[in-house]
């Protein structure tokens, strides 16, 4: 014996009765038919933001939820920073989901699907969702401008040295000097300033003061002093040569 329904439909599902009869009894088996499609989509989505960094999406059932107790949900995700749908939450058996890490300032849209054995429904998709950035007041405080003052008055750096040179040889003589404003610098010996003396070369350069006897004689010898002044103060170093 057998059963041929030749175009089913859903509502064909149910259970079927077979029962056999003879003179001697009968007996009876029953199976169950359930006839079944891709689902139908789910109804509107609708989205709210109940826990901040969250978006919580909830969706009219298919209507085919109730004939169907294998039927689920699946949503999907694409926000503003990317242009690919990313699966969020699958084999959902309710009709709300909440999806986390929700970004303030993108744009985010989700798509929600019914599923069943049979395959996929067409996607029922949200309004885009979106969390303006928050503009938190400030208080900019700024600390109390201090006048730096690098003034000082000369000091000597690196000292003269005590230099003994043949006669009709040179002799160089050099110190460095630190002073703001810069100093003026007098060179004597013996307490006669050398500074207009054509027989010597004196130069200061960047702090470094230097005096250059081209052929020593014996007048050159003596005690040679270095004096910087600036209007803050004096200072004074000396050496015997």
């Amino acid at each position: 014996a057998q059963l041929l329904i030749a175009s089913s439909e859903r509502s064909d599902t149910g259970i079927y009765t077979i029962t056999v009869k003879n003179i001697v009894g009968q007996d009876s088996f029953s199976v169950e038919i359930r006839v079944t499609d891709e689902p139908k989509p789910p109804g509107p989505v609708e989205t709210d933001e109940n826990v901040p960094g969250t978006v919580t999406i909830s969706w009219t059932p298919s209507p085919d939820e109730k004939r169907d107790d294998r039927l689920h949900y699946m949503v999907m995700k694409r926000d503003s920073s990317k242009r690919t749908w990313n699966t969020v939450g699958d084999h959902i058996f309710n009709n709300r989901f909440t999806v986390c890490n929700i970004m303030p300032g993108r744009e985010y849209q989700f798509r929600v699907f019914a599923k069943n054995d049979m395959g996929c429904s067409k996607p029922t998709e949200s309004p885009k969702w979106l969390i303006s950035h928050k503009k938190e007041k400030f208080i900019l405080n700024m600390p109390e401008r201090k006048t730096c003052n690098l003034q000082c008055p000369p000091r000597f750096l690196v000292p003269l040295k005590m230099h003994t040179a043949p006669e009709g040889y040179e002799c160089y003589m050099s110190c460095a000097v630190k002073g703001d404003p810069t100093p003026h610098v007098t060179w004597l010996r013996d307490n006669v300033s050398l500074n207009t003396n054509t027989n010597y070369f004196i130069s200061n350069t960047c702090g470094v003061c230097s005096l250059l006897i081209l052929r020593v004689g014996p007048n050159d010898t003596g005690e040679y002093k270095i004096v910087a002044e600036n209007l803050l103060g004096e200072g004074r170093v000396c050496h015997q040569t």
